[in-house]
């Protein structure tokens, strides 16, 4: 039976896919904030306004296509 290899981190790769990725990183970064916020600190207000924007680019994109 073959043995497992571990996982081990290397930071070089890391920052290297970091470099080449920089777009869909901020996209990733700015996704989970938005979560977060929804998730732990919007309140009411808050979700109705998001709601009416969700709205306003769920129609923008249906135009593009």
């Amino acid at each position: 039976m073959q043995k497992k290899r571990k996982a081990v981190y290397n930071p070089e790769a890391d920052r290297r896919w970091r470099e080449k990725n920089k777009e869909h990183r901020r996209y990733l970064t700015d996704r989970s904030s938005s979560r977060r916020f929804i998730r732990d600190k919007a309140t009411e207000e808050d979700l109705q306004e998001l709601e009416a924007m969700i709205a306003e680019r769920r129609e923008k994109l249906e135009n593009m296509s």
